[in-house]
């Protein structure tokens, strides 16, 4: 099997993310995440990154709610609720894409996390051009040549 872990992030990173905006609804991200077959989608406001949305925060949104109400309150929570709402207090982990893929993957280890957005620093803020999720690690480790879905 070929060596990964000196390569850097640029060389598994995926480029092209499906993102999401603070103000969108949980329910709109749900959707995009069963379509896409995704687990996290990036939060991006004004080309720049501002959180990580993971299907684990949708799931608890909605168990929480229903508890509560019925299907259709639920749903209608779920719309009504911004994604901005669901993001934590602080910025994501990020790593850049000259970042080697065993340092990222020991990032991930360590904080328990399942991806990476991948930025570029910029006066305004980080800009994503990029992430690397761990089926990426995965597939580049031991099926380099499965071509399905991603994350």
């Amino acid at each position: 099997m070929p060596e990964y872990s000196a390569k850097s992030v640029a060389a598994l990173m995926r480029r092209d993310v499906v993102t999401v905006g603070p103000g969108e609804s949980v329910l709109e991200a749900d959707r995009l995440m069963r379509l896409g077959r995704i687990r996290h989608l990036p939060v991006v406001e004004n080309g720049l990154l501002v959180g990580v949305l993971s299907h684990r925060d949708v799931v608890e949104v909605s168990i929480a709610k229903l508890e509560e109400v019925a299907p259709e309150e639920r749903i209608e929570h779920l719309r009504r609720t911004p994604i901005e709402r669901l993001l934590r207090d602080h910025r994501p982990r990020t790593v850049e894409a000259e970042c080697s893929l065993r340092e990222a993957a020991l990032t991930m280890l360590r904080l328990k996390i399942g991806c990476l957005p991948v930025v570029k620093p910029g006066p305004e803020g980080l800009q994503l051009i990029g992430i690397l999720t761990e089926s990426d690690l995965l597939r580049a480790a031991y099926v380099p040549d499965f071509a399905e879905a991603s994350d």
